[in-house]
């Protein structure tokens, strides 16, 4: 029998909970018991809208797992769970599988669940990899996913919290939306709200929407290229935009062009106009990001001849991101936008350079002007926060700086 130190060390990240026992006399480690049982395993899962994908699992017993894991890009949880077309998440369970090689095909439609948690991996992923992010809040917020939520609810929307996806509706042939670029476009609005803040209505909402479909995308590109497109939702039978071609599905390409929606007067209701339109003018955002990525060359709806030079998803991803984490605030608009990715350009790739040149031919091609001028700096510095976020690595507290209120749910 030896004399031994029982110590028991806790971590947070990576998460792990030991005792250690050693020898008393000489200091060595005689073993160690793993008290936390949870274990992050790699599996594969046939997910419906990606085909056959590595993903990490949580292994309960040698028979067991669940979709779960806790130690993504170096701490941040990833949770996928079942509403059983139900709207309580107290009431939510665990999706689970034997052998860790889902392909849980059946009447509840329980397959899409990998793609919901395969598109939220991906998420982190991307934003871990190409800018360095730990999760929304660069802090490992635990991202949250909850699928089957209520009955033929054709939606997906970020609540503050966490991600929540319906099952679809006749309208588009009972397919979950589950989708890879509007699991990022729902992320992306919890970083939104960590970042920018960018509050849901009028213009400043039309931005919020427009990054998410924006990095909904670049997600979508840089994760399954082969598969990828500009549009949103084609995976589950129904486009609900198209980034490449805004007015094909009612978006205006052009500020103040054909398909805008005038906020000038208007009061925000997510049940009568949209936030005043934040789902269609967000059209001018994404036609922006799509020809500062792939080019193009035209006529937009105020007569201006413009011609871009494309400068790739990895440089347009950067400008667009810098511009929505570092410059923009909850009441930015348009012009701001400009003002700040021109900044942005400048921060990265310098004032005299090609990036700078092509951010500002894509705004005007897209019609919001305003130059380098500081006017549009001027119009945030004179603009006060709507509201700000107060966070944990859990949750989300908004605060609101003035009487205008912002509806709970963002959705797609």
């Amino acid at each position: 029998m030896t004399l031994a130190y029982k110590f028991d060390i806790y971590a947070q990240a990576p998460l792990s909970r030991q005792y250690v026992f050693v020898d008393a006399k000489s200091g060595a480690i005689l073993g160690t018991d793993s008290i936390i049982k949870e274990t992050n395993t790699p599996g594969t899962a046939t997910t419906v809208y990606s085909g056959s994908q590595p993903i990490v699992a949580d292994k309960v017993s040698a028979t067991s797992y669940r979709l779960r894991e806790t130690g993504r890009n170096a701490g941040t949880a990833v949770e996928t769970y079942n509403l059983k077309k139900g709207t309580s998440y107290a009431r939510a369970v665990d999706f689970t599988d034997t052998d860790n090689n889902w392909n849980n095909v059946n009447t509840t439609l329980d397959q899409y669940a990998t793609d919901a948690h395969y598109g939220a991996e991906k998420t982190l992923d991307y934003y871990y990899a190409n800018f360095g992010r730990k999760s929304i809040d660069n802090n490992n917020f635990a991202i949250k996913s909850y699928v089957h939520y209520s009955r033929s609810y054709f939606n997906a929307f970020w609540d503050g919290t966490r991600m929540t996806y319906g099952d679809g509706s006749a309208t588009n042939g009972n397919k979950p939306l589950t989708a890879l670029d509007v699991c990022g476009h729902e992320i992306t609005h919890g970083l939104t709200s960590f970042t920018a803040n960018l509050a849901y209505q009028k213009e400043s909402g039309a931005l919020n929407e427009g990054f998410s479909d924006v990095f909904g995308n670049s997600v979508e590109f840089w994760a399954r290229p082969t598969k990828a497109n500009w549009k949103l939702g084609e995976d589950f039978n129904y486009v609900i935009r198209d980034m490449a071609n805004p007015n094909a599905y009612q978006q205006p390409d052009t500020y103040l062009g054909t398909y805008w929606v005038n906020v000038v007067g208007c009061t925000p209701s997510s049940t009568t106009n949209d936030n005043c339109g934040v789902h269609t003018n967000s059209g001018v955002l994404n036609y922006w990001y799509y020809l500062l990525t792939n080019g193009g060359s035209g006529t937009n709806d105020k007569g201006f001849a413009y011609n871009v030079t494309g400068l790739g998803l990895t440089k347009a991803a950067a400008v667009a991101y810098r511009t929505l984490t570092t410059y923009l605030t909850s009441a930015s608009n348009y012009l701001n936008a400009r003002t700040y990715s021109l900044q942005a350009a400048t921060d990265l790739y310098g004032a005299s350079s090609n990036e700078y040149v092509q951010v500002k031919n894509a705004w005007d091609a897209v019609g919001v002007g305003g130059g380098t001028s500081a006017l549009g700096k001027l119009s945030e510095s004179k603009t006060a926060q709507i509201y700000k976020v107060v966070a944990d690595r859990n949750k989300a507290t908004v605060v609101f700086n003035s009487t205008t209120s912002d509806v709970k749910n963002i959705e797609v």
